[in-house]
């Protein structure tokens, strides 16, 4: 007997729609079309079995179908579609993915849209909850309906929650850092240091093929890491420093602005990129001798992505068992094999496959840890968005 079909619905911005084509069909999970004028993604998903045919475990169901729409709002390739299909199956649930590229860029939206923006789920970085707390933007998290939130490494958890605010109103996503990757047949000296990055980026051959990322923090945060700035600094002069030396330093060799850069950068589109971990893993798995990445140093960044219910969600059941389901070992380990990111789900290690590619990128050794500053989101916030807008009028972008 013939399955009912479950929609998956993927909007997303056309700078996305290229990159995600390509990354979900070399990935096998499922096939995607030809996308629409407004990069709208339709992929038809039957119940019960993953990729290969075999069944999917891990799956939590509540005994009853729970229905209707599950509408999240997150990061391009940040979800497994093996365990999305599965979910939407095992309880009847369409699930709408709408894509963003960074923290302010959600928030903006969300505030500027309210209810009628029409998501249930939101997965911002952990520094940014107090600020959507303050917006009224977040639902106070019912701890009990998620019973798998004990499966969460306390160490990570003790970081999502430093404000302690955070941990009211979100659960660990998974969590990474910031570094770079290029092309080995292009650059031939190792990048050690945000130095290094910066002084690559100016010579011939690769000037005009930079990309960086599309968080203004990251940004800034280069020249912090380099200079020994404390990255979360408020001081005027500091910040006033840093335009300098991105203006100056960056702007004339960026060629884009680009949060998901690997898949351009296999494509010959850049030669040096900021990114984070999980996507830069994306290219280095394609071709490890070509292409290489580097944990940002002295300093980078540390990032607990979560995941949080919106008050105006419209389906808070099926937001709660979207949450738990995906805190489950089994369901977890499908997740890091995706998008290349530690879940901190304790027992994760177990069902993930001898021969994961490139573990290294994933899982970070105790020395680059030490290397790892978590990001606040202060009164320099605005300041720090000024300055990335104006790094991108001066790339002329």
């Amino acid at each position: 007997m013939k399955k009912e079909v479950e929609t998956i619905r993927l909007l997303v911005p056309r700078a996305t729609a290229n990159h995600l084509r390509y990354q979900l069909t070399r990935r096998g999970f499922i096939r995607i079309g030809s996308a629409a004028a407004g990069g709208l993604f339709l992929a038809a998903c039957g119940g019960g079995t993953g990729s290969g045919g075999t069944e999917t475990t891990g799956v939590a169901t509540t005994g009853a179908q729970i229905g209707g729409d599950l509408s999240i709002y997150t990061w391009a390739e940040y979800q497994n579609p093996e365990n999305t299909e599965a979910f939407a199956a095992a309880n009847g649930v369409n699930v709408i993915v709408d894509i963003y590229e960074s923290n302010e860029a959600a928030i903006a939206k969300l505030e500027l849209g309210g209810a009628s923006a029409g998501y249930d789920i939101v997965v911002p970085t952990s520094g940014f909850i107090k600020l959507m707390v303050a917006k009224d933007l977040l639902t106070e998290l019912d701890m009990a309906r998620l019973p798998n939130i004990a499966n969460i490494d306390p160490a990570i958890a003790a970081l999502q929650n430093t404000d302690g605010v955070a941990g009211k109103y979100s659960v660990v996503k998974d969590w990474g850092s910031t570094g770079w990757v290029y092309d080995a047949s292009v650059i031939t000296e190792p990048l050690v240091t945000w130095g290094d990055f910066l002084s690559v980026a100016a010579q011939p051959g690769v000037s005009g093929l930079v990309s960086v990322l599309g968080a203004p923090g990251d940004i800034t945060g280069i020249v912090f890491w380099r200079d020994g700035i404390d990255w979360n600094t408020t001081d005027p002069a500091d910040l006033d420093h840093a335009e300098e030396v991105l203006l100056s330093e960056l702007a004339p060799h960026i060629k884009a602005f680009d949060s998901y850069p690997a898949l351009s950068l296999v494509a010959g589109e850049y030669a040096l990129s900021q990114a984070w971990n999980g996507d830069a893993r994306v290219a280095v798995i394609e071709d490890p001798e070509r292409y290489k990445w580097g944990l940002g140093a002295p300093k980078t960044e540390l990032w607990v992505d979560t995941w949080a219910i919106l008050k105006s969600a419209a389906n808070v059941d099926a937001a709660y068992a979207w949450i738990n389901n995906i805190l489950d070992p089994a369901v977890a380990a499908k997740e890091t094999e995706w998008h290349g990111y530690d879940t901190a789900v304790l027992g994760v290690q177990e069902f993930l496959p001898a021969d994961l590619p490139s573990p290294e990128i994933i899982f970070f050794t105790e020395e680059e840890k030490a290397r790892l500053v978590a990001g606040e989101v202060n009164e320099a916030q605005d300041r720090i968005v000024e300055i990335y807008n104006n790094l991108q009028a001066a790339a002329g972008i």
